[in-house]
């Protein structure tokens, strides 16, 4: 089988054939004491968690996404991140507007659902929206304009409108805006209202999540309203959704496990006699099979949650078991000539040894580094997946291994090789030779040069990205709603920053500090410059500079100041724009605000990502003002300008375990080169998308790419290293197949 270094085949040998020797003393016991582990493990079971919040599956507490996530909570004044919704309406007339009557009473309809379920008060009098109930006042304020004056208002620009002495800023609500100037008058295709839920008591989270599921099954009825199409998205609608989107992958899973199971009867049959092909079959499948339901066993017994993406585990076992059933069953039958059990048992596990070793050690060693990802779901993923490799490996030799000793038929005859020779077999020995010919050599390289060269054309050619509608199923409305949202993010986005020590207005130098900060943040490739971030400070200013009107008429210079803050406060309703108290003199200190930054573009979520890191430079840069972004999404975020890097990487770790693993075993360096070269081929031209397919290096194509990866490589293993053993054989290119 495979050609061990000398001091490693003596030791593998001895370990394998007293291991072996033990098998057969007692296999009864082996399975047994495998089933007893199987149970105790499967038992954490009870404790599992599943992890439905989606922000917690891509980014850790201690990430700078998990930092700035907590910044904007303490801001706020909140425990847990609150639950998010935005309803999206659009006209259905070519020529309407969601601001006609008509539309405007089925917006609210929609509306007042919504603010019943937001607005219920907790125990403290507190409504389940507080500090965030009025996201929608912009929207209100326009429509209640529009109501009085039939369309039109006597004082209006766009996206800001006057009022009260305020501008008030629409372009986060609307889209497909037709403003005409002379006549005043605005219509729009679309609007987005936006919600937010504490969600901190369980009234509070029943309301919420009861509304929302109200109105995501009204959004299923095109014809529920008759002058608006509406959709909504949720974070708890979105999570509900990921979640069938993976029960119905896995369901579709289980079309390939039938597949597989035809396989596994079809080549057993040749392996076997009629009458064991049932036990050998069913123990094929379900050795694996246990050994990924133990390992989710074992990490409930850790304490860890479970994540959606961990149901690709059952999946990925079978392949890699059925691989070394296979294995081993082969062998098996090749020894048949030993009419001593025991000793038959002994020299296949001593054949099989170190392939089955190879391919499983290596998984489990890559799987294992892949362990200590920062991406929770990923990490979590690389542990299920190295420990059902881990115990699938153990149970091959302490289950399948005593089965197949039990299962042994004396009477099986296996059909002479010269006897019956299939149509198959003789197109593969054609196949080889043709392969190992001078001209079938060049027609290899010719191909080899093509794949990749098509191969790095795609890698040059692949964007970085994630397109959240590959996260639900395709008929979820959700891909509605991400898609109806676009026109929205890419005219204004919003950036929250929180500056957590404002300058002082009075000192001209720190002022113009902060001024200086804006100007880089406004910048920022992708956000809107020219003074059009959303601050409340020159709105502040034109107040408190009318509150000293009198004495600049006297002559005194204005001197910006705080004093006048609490006051401009009161009259604009105390929204949570700036965190203030009066110290002892009776003076207004102000301990941090709010203010948003506007971007453009961003609904494509690359965009989006290089913009928040550049952001976050400049702030680390300014840090006098201790300032940090947040966005809603920044643990998918902060992923994705990494995903490339973290699929090189896991790849490549891959390729090296397997290098490390079989110089263990192999004795010839030169063949370790040439497996090592070979699997790193494979995985570079099957794992990256070649230059005629549009793919994007994001989450879920990296997590196919590394899928890919490691099934290459624990299936090449064996055949690699199968061919070095057949090496010093002169017809190793008929055997090969």
């Amino acid at each position: 089988m495979v050609t061990l270094q000398p001091a490693a085949r003596m030791g593998w040998d001895t370990i394998s054939a007293v291991v072996a020797r033990i098998l057969a003393a007692y296999p009864v016991y082996s399975i047994l004491l495998s089933i007893l582990s199987i149970l105790a493990l499967s038992a954490g079971l009870v404790n599992i968690r599943l992890e439905p919040d989606i922000r917690k599956s891509f980014s850790p507490e201690d990430s700078d996404a998990g930092y700035e996530t907590r910044v904007w909570l303490e801001y706020y004044g909140l425990k847990i991140y609150p639950e998010r919704a935005f309803c999206i309406f659009t006209a259905k007339s070519e020529d309407g507007s969601i601001l006609q009557e008509e539309a405007l009473r089925d917006i609210y309809t929609v509306d007042t659902r919504l603010v019943q379920a937001v607005g219920l008060r907790d125990g403290d009098g507190r409504r389940n929206c507080d500090p965030l109930c009025d996201l929608n006042s912009p929207f209100h304020l326009l429509a209640n304009q529009t109501r009085k004056n039939n369309g039109t208002t006597a004082v209006f620009t766009y996206p800001d409108m006057p009022y009260s002495g305020l501008d008030i800023f629409l372009g986060l609500h609307f889209s497909n805006v037709d403003f005409k100037p002379p006549t005043h008058r605005i219509s729009s295709r679309s609007l987005v209202l936006w919600y937010f839920s504490r969600s901190d008591t369980p009234e509070g989270k029943l309301a919420f999540k009861d509304a929302i599921d109200e109105l995501f099954d009204l959004s299923k009825n095109s014809s529920a309203f008759e002058n608006v199409e509406f959709t909504i998205f949720s974070d708890q609608v979105a999570n509900r959704e990921m979640i069938r989107g993976a029960i119905e992958a896995t369901t579709l899973m289980t079309i390939g496990f039938f597949l597989l199971l035809t396989q596994v009867i079809i080549v057993i049959k040749r392996l076997s006699s009629i009458k064991m092909t049932a036990y050998l079959v069913t123990t094929s499948l379900l050795t694996p099979m246990a050994a990924t339901i133990a390992s989710f066993g074992a990490i409930c017994w850790m304490g860890f949650p479970s994540f959606s993406i961990q149901c690709v585990t059952p999946f990925l076992v079978l392949g890699i078991g059925v691989d070394d059933a296979f294995i081993l069953l082969h062998r098996w039958k090749h020894h048949i000539a030993i009419s001593d059990t025991p000793r038959r048992l002994e020299q296949v596990i001593v054949d099989v040894g170190p392939s089955i070793t190879i391919t499983s050690l290596t998984n489990i060693i890559a799987f294992g580094i892949g362990f200590f990802t920062p991406t929770p779901q990923m990490s979590l993923f690389c542990l299920t997946a190295s420990l059902a490799l881990l115990l699938d490996y153990i149970f091959t030799y302490t289950i399948l291994a005593p089965i197949v000793f039990l299962c042994n038929d004396p009477t099986y005859q296996s059909v002479p090789k010269d006897e019956t020779i299939s149509k198959a077999d003789t197109w593969l020995a054609k196949y080889s030779r043709f392969v190992c010919s001078l001209r079938g050599r060049i027609v290899c390289i010719f191909v080899l040069i093509g794949m990749y060269g098509l191969t790095t054309y795609g890698v040059m050619t692949m964007r970085t990205t994630f397109e959240p509608a590959k996260a639900f199923p395709s008929n979820s409305k959700l891909v509605d709603s991400l898609s109806n949202i676009k026109p929205v993010f890419n005219r204004y986005f919003p950036i929250t920053v929180i500056v957590n020590n404002p300058p002082n207005i009075s000192n001209e130098i720190e002022y113009d500090s902060f001024h200086n900060m804006m100007n880089r943040l406004e910048h920022v490739p992708g956000i809107r410059g020219d003074n059009r971030s959303l601050i409340f400070l020159p709105q502040y200013e034109a107040y408190d500079k009318l509150a000293n009107s009198f004495s600049i008429l006297l002559g005194d210079k204005y001197r910006p100041s705080y004093d006048s803050l609490p006051n401009w406060m009161d009259a604009i309703g105390n929204p949570p724009l700036v965190k203030y108290h009066l110290d002892e003199n009776n003076k207004t200190i102000v301990t941090s605000f709010r203010l948003t930054l506007l971007g453009k573009g961003m609904s494509e979520w690359a965009e989006r990502a290089r913009a928040m890191q550049h952001i976050r430079t400049v702030l680390r840069e300014e840090q006098q003002f201790n300032a940090t972004l947040f966005d809603c999404d920044s643990a998918i975020l902060s992923i994705i300008l990494t995903v490339g890097t973290d699929l090189i990487g896991s790849i490549a770790v891959t390729v090296v375990c397997m290098a490390i693993v079989c110089f263990v075993f192999i004795a010839n360096f030169n063949a370790v080169a040439v497996i090592t070269s070979i699997i790193a081929s494979i995985c570079y031209a099957g794992s990256f998308p070649s230059g005629l397919q549009d793919h994007n290096s994001d989450p879920p194509n990296t997590m196919n790419a590394i899928y890919t990866a490691i099934l290459v490589a624990s299936t090449l293993a064996y055949s690699a290293v199968a061919w070095i053993g057949l090496s010093m054989d002169p017809t190793a290119s008929e055997d090969l197949f």
